[in-house]
């Protein structure tokens, strides 16, 4: 038996559900778990590759929740290990990233 997406997955994709190419991109957050905690939306990523394409895809991911209000910071999770953690709305680029924990992921894949 499947699991579900998270209502907040479902939620970012009916935000694209008009926009065909954007929605197909973000189908990929149905591999992972979303939720929220403290005012942290936490993306966790089954391995590296996954999560590198989540950061890649973080203005889609941030618009719905910034307009909705959902949550502050986005983290981005491989194994509990925190791969990259951004500001919503700050769009100069990722607050803490440990790209020795990404490259670590590639090289256990």
């Amino acid at each position: 038996m499947r699991k579900q997406p998270s209502q907040l997955t479902r939620l970012i994709w009916d935000f694209y559900r008009e926009n065909q190419t954007e929605l197909q991109k973000l189908k990929l957050l149905g591999k992972c778990k979303v939720f929220r905690r403290w005012g942290v939306l936490n993306i966790r990523c089954w391995n590296g590759e996954i999560a590198e394409t989540v950061i890649s895809l973080r203005s889609l991911i941030e618009e719905p929740i910034a307009k909705l209000r959902i949550a502050r910071e986005i983290q981005i999770s491989v194994d509990n290990t925190q791969i990259a953690l951004f500001e919503i709305g700050k769009s100069q680029g990722i607050k803490n990233q440990s790209s020795r924990n990404c490259e670590k992921m590639k090289d256990e894949a």
